[in-house]
């Protein structure tokens, strides 16, 4: 159970290897979206990046450009996305939305005179949605109060000395505010008003998300209800009304939960697999929206305005958002998050029989047994692993930071500034090849070991999240299924 699934399936596969019979069954087939599991997870993933490597390259929060000393690679639009947390954020709401409403819109466009699959599907996922979120953070966060309560440095502060889980007096005192926080947190009525009243739990500043995520699971549950009887027009225009009210008061976050609702009816009225426009063109216009959500996703949490490439985006923003750096960066985000998903969603099937027949001339437009052309990033064996641990990834990235990486970092910190120190000094009196080389060979050396800490805390987190996800995460999902069978009447 403690080793991760990765290890034991490898050595499963070396020690049957000898005796494996050839398999006959065909590999099993992706569900359609399964592309969205691959994005979910890779984008925990850049969570992580995002959360780590800002400990050790603040730099990185700047816009490219935006400074003489601001040139380097990945400060640059769409490269920028490997790292940019706060974009990843946006595409967990929009994957939310998505997924939570696609299987009840399909009852509703299937049951035109029936409104009992419809009913039912809401009040499952309703009843199941808190379960569902909160499970697997009761634990987590009860094994972080453990382990602070155990050691006073088991988990180390950042530079600036805070952000750790609190140590109290005793267990009992431990346990109580434990207790405390976490009745905060599962608090279904407390008020979440966009990111203007954010609250990070104590024992994982990170979860500042999950009220949010049940706020607009809620709200997407009820838009379906409301307009489960209605015209699909009148369906369309209601929640896009309420998605862009949202927006303009400030509220993006819930914004990205209706474009979910929205673009699971649109995979229903408007195929994905639609064949009527050619498909060198949806290449084209597909890549083309994928690059432009990227660029926008890119939008810098730090001196943006003095960016190239969005210093007229800068200004382009509704007036709740204007004059403040971190709204316009939310706003625009959220704006290329929508653009990404939504090339993912319509990227045409291409395979290497189609390239074929494309350069032999014969291609006749037919889509063959290939996969969606950007949906390959996410649907391969790695992006689904991701995708299968990504609460588990999400829930411990902060913990294991302040477990490993930060312990390595402190005594980093102070070598590169007594470091600057010799190095000023040098430039104060004159010998400036000297301070140029000592600062050539400072940063090498900060470098590597950024590098070989970044590993070794990558490795130690993919081990716990691994273990975690099979753990616990497994269990709350099936045990949030046994209480929606035992609670709901059936029929």
């Amino acid at each position: 159970l403690l080793l991760p699934s990765y290890v034991t399936a490898l050595y499963h596969r070396f020690i049957t290897s000898r005796h494996a019979k050839p398999a006959t069954s065909a590999p099993k087939k992706q569900s359609k979206t399964a592309y969205l599991d691959g994005l979910r997870g890779v984008a925990a993933l850049i969570v992580y990046i995002f959360h780590f490597n800002y400990l050790f390259w603040p730099i990185l929060k700047n816009g490219y450009g935006s400074s003489a000393s601001d040139t380097y690679i990945f400060q640059l639009p769409v490269l920028r996305v490997l790292h940019s947390g706060r974009s990843s954020v946006t595409i967990f709401f929009i994957i939310s939305g998505f997924v939570l409403t696609l299987k009840t819109v399909t009852a509703i466009h299937r049951s035109a005179n029936s409104s009992h699959d419809v009913l039912d599907g809401l009040a499952g996922s309703l009843f199941r949605r808190p379960f569902r979120l909160y499970l697997p953070i009761l634990m987590s966060t009860a094994i972080t109060a453990i382990l602070a309560q155990a050691s006073s440095n088991v988990f180390i502060p950042n530079l600036q000395g805070g952000d750790i889980p609190p140590r109290k007096g005793s267990w009992g005192e431990q346990f109580w505010h434990w207790l405390s926080v976490t009745e905060h947190m599962v608090n279904p009525f407390q008020a979440v008003t966009g990111r203007q009243n954010l609250w990070g739990n104590d024992y994982n500043g990170h979860l500042w998300t999950i009220p949010t995520e049940f706020k607009g699971s809620v709200m997407v549950f009820v838009l379906m209800l409301a307009f489960c009887r209605s015209k699909r027009w009148a369906h369309f225009v209601g929640v896009l009304g309420a998605g862009y009210w949202q927006m303009v008061k400030g509220d993006f976050d819930q914004t990205l939960f209706c474009v979910g609702l929205v673009l699971a009816e649109l995979s229903i009225i408007v195929p994905t697999d639609l064949k009527m426009v050619n498909r060198g063109l949806k290449h084209g216009v597909t890549v083309a929206l994928a690059i432009l959500g990227c660029h926008l996703m890119s939008y810098p949490e730090a001196r943006g305005p003095s960016s190239p490439g969005f210093r007229t985006l800068s200004g382009m923003v509704p007036t709740f958002y204007k004059g403040n750096e971190d709204r316009i960066q939310q706003f625009w985000i959220s704006v290329g998050s929508i653009l990404f998903v939504l090339a993912l969603m319509y990227s045409p099937v291409v395979s290497g029989q189609w390239w074929k027949r494309r350069v032999q001339g014969t291609d006749s437009g037919e889509d063959d047994q290939g996969e969606p052309l950007l949906q390959k990033l996410f649907t391969n064996g790695f992006s689904q692993y991701l995708g299968q641990i990504s609460y588990s990834l999400y829930l411990w990235h902060g913990m294991v930071n302040h477990l490993i990486g930060l312990r390595y970092l402190h005594p980093m910190s102070q070598e590169w500034n007594a470091s600057e120190t010799g190095i000023n000094s040098l430039v104060g009196e004159g010998f400036t090849d000297q301070a140029a080389a000592a600062r050539s060979a400072a940063l090498s050396t900060y470098t590597w070991k950024w590098a070989w800490t970044f590993l070794f805390n990558t490795f130690v987190l993919f081990w716990v999240s691994d273990v975690f996800h099979r753990g616990v995460d497994v269990y709350a999902v099936r045990l949030t299924r046994k209480l929606s069978t035992w609670a709901l009447a059936s029929n």
